[in-house]
């Protein structure tokens, strides 16, 4: 018998309670072990909060929250974030400047591995950035990119065939997604605001979680 795959998409504010909360659930609260996937920037300690209040308020044990992150020089121990994913029972992908998630955690061997324990059942969220990357097709808003300009780029792949917008309307972003739709031939689109949490199960939409809405653009 298949496991159902759930798939949780945070617009921007990771502590978004009830998204939070409902992730944690689904990664077995007090039997928890999260995998906490994000990229170096100064004082990144003092943002771990952010991701981790609500998931301990939902009962996870802090010491089986795990942090994957490079050092300060962009190197990261793949050996011991396999070891740390491979050993999750729920997978978080942080928020911060897309392109270097992109370039650290699209790649082998967290590609395969994060496709392989999505698949076999571990929920996986993403936070903004992290939201992104779940995606088969990646477009980057001009809002998020060094260049200014909008770019398409490949993803996860845990879920195919729909276009995800983050910031939605802090950005005001509708026409940028619009033409992102347009040029990708993809027909479906949701733009999440910050305070919102899409979820998916089995990849297809399952709740829409928050203070915040989701727009769904076709």
């Amino acid at each position: 018998m298949m496991n159902d795959t759930y798939l949780f998409l945070f617009g921007g504010n990771p502590s978004q309670s009830e998204g939070s909360k409902t992730f944690a659930k689904q990664a077995g609260k007090e039997h928890a072990k999260i995998a906490l996937l994000i990229i170096y920037r100064e004082g990144w300690q003092d943002y771990l909060a952010r991701y981790t209040e609500q998931w301990i308020k939902s009962g996870v044990n802090p010491e089986n929250i795990e942090v994957i992150i490079p050092d300060q020089d962009g190197k990261l121990n793949y050996e011991a974030a396999t070891w740390i994913i491979e050993a999750a029972t729920g997978i978080f992908i942080g928020g911060g400047h897309t392109q270097t998630y992109h370039s650290l955690y699209t790649k082998e061997p967290f590609k395969r591995l994060i496709q392989a324990k999505y698949k076999k059942g571990t929920p996986v969220a993403g936070n903004s950035a992290g939201a992104l990357l779940t995606t088969q097709t990646m477009l980057l808003s001009p809002y998020d990119t060094d260049s200014g300009e909008p770019i398409i780029l490949n993803g996860l792949g845990l879920i195919s065939n729909i276009l995800v917008s983050v910031h939605y309307t802090k950005w005001n972003d509708a026409d940028n997604f619009k033409k992102g739709l347009l040029k990708t031939g993809i027909t479906t689109g949701y733009g999440i605001d910050d305070n919102a949490c899409l979820v998916f199960k089995n990849n297809k939409v399952h709740s829409y979680l928050g203070e915040e809405h989701v727009y769904h653009i076709k």
